[in-house]
Order: structure tokens, then C-alpha cells, then sequence
């Protein structure tokens, strides 16, 4: 009996702190969508010292080919009381790490579905003596919306932050009006 008590017991606990745990942080500053023409600033992020500021960029690209997400840089400047605490440029969506939210889809065009049915045509009409007609490499188009952690920022002060980003692109896709991209605040 004691035992079944102890493995209830454990179990409750065991609940209990995994549904409290946040592993991506609390929201500090929502959506912001970002213009390499503007330098954003969030100001008075209260933090403590012991947290951890996590800057999450959020993807939302359309008509993406064979899936190669524009990669941008992001520069920032973290102050206290106007003086600079950090300040650096990182890379985002440069690889699959982290990433949450995400949602994907394959579009199919109305030329890709002609060609298909004319392929499939095509090949119950040709011989089998004939040589098959080389393809060239299929180019697939989706959409992927995506939230991905880009730094963490370790607090060492009790303050009320001023965080200024800005993100830029020298890659083509990313000039596209199909391409939107946000940073997210949080904190652990």
C-alpha cells in the first residue's frame, strides 16, 4: 500500500511540474515584424538578475523552392541606463534547431498538375524499347511558418532593459513580399 501511495505521490509531483515548466520562457515583448529599413527598440523589459532574455525570430515565407529559408542577420544593442551591456550580430534561421510552432505545407501548382497528368500519359503511350526521357530536377514550392530560437542572453543585473534590433538580408528570397519575419521576446 505504501508503495502504490509513494508511486501516486511521485506521479502527481512529477504532473505538477511538468505542466508549470514553460521551455520556451514567458513573452516579454509579442510580435514585432521587422523592416531592414528600421531599427526596432523594445524599452523597459524588466529582468532580474538570473534570467535569461531568449530572442526567438518568426518566420513566415511563401513560395519557398526545394525549402532554402532566406537567412538574415540580426544586429543588437541590450543597454542599461544607456549604457551597452551586449552587443552583437547573429544569424537566423540558419539551421533547424529549436524550432516551435511550425507549420508546413507543399504547394502544387496548376502547371505541376498538367505536367504530371502529361507525364503519366506520356508514359503508358511510349514503348518499352525507348530510351526514358531524362527529367530535370523538380523545384518544390511551400510555406513554412515557423518560431525558432535565435540567442540567449544571460542577465547578470536587476534593471529595466532597452533592447534595439535590426535585421538584414543579402539573399534574394528574402526581399520577396512573400517573406515576413518578427522577433519575439521572452524570458526564462
Amino acid at each position: 500500500m505504501l508503495k502504490i501511495l509513494q508511486f501516486f505521490l511521485t506521479l502527481i509531483i512529477f504532473s505538477i511540474v511538468t505542466i508549470s515548466c514553460d521551455p520556451v520562457g514567458e513573452t516579454i515583448a509579442e510580435e514585432t515584424p521587422l523592416d531592414d529599413q528600421l531599427v526596432n527598440t523594445t524599452e523597459n523589459i524588466d529582468l532580474k538578475k538570473g534570467d535569461i532574455l531568449v530572442i526567438w525570430g518568426k518566420m513566415d515565407a511563401s513560395f519557398l523552392k526545394n525549402d532554402n529559408v532566406p537567412i538574415f542577420k540580426l544586429s543588437y544593442n541590450l543597454s542599461l541606463d544607456g549604457k551597452t551591456i551586449e552587443n552583437s550580430t547573429v544569424q537566423m534561421f540558419v539551421d533547424n534547431d529549436k524550432i516551435i510552432n511550425s507549420k508546413y505545407e507543399v504547394r502544387k501548382d496548376e502547371e505541376e498538375e498538367e505536367e504530371q497528368n502529361e507525364s503519366e500519359t506520356s508514359e503508358n503511350v511510349n514503348n518499352s524499347e525507348e530510351k526514358p526521357q531524362e527529367k530535370p530536377e523538380k523545384v518544390v514550392k511551400s510555406d513554412w511558418n515557423f518560431e525558432q530560437e535565435i540567442i540567449q542572453i544571460p542577465i547578470e543585473k536587476d534593471g529595466k532593459y532597452t533592447l534595439d534590433y535590426k535585421a538584414s538580408s543579402s539573399d534574394e528570397a528574402a526581399d520577396s513580399m512573400f517573406t515576413k519575419v518578427s522577433v519575439i521576446l521572452r524570458k526564462k
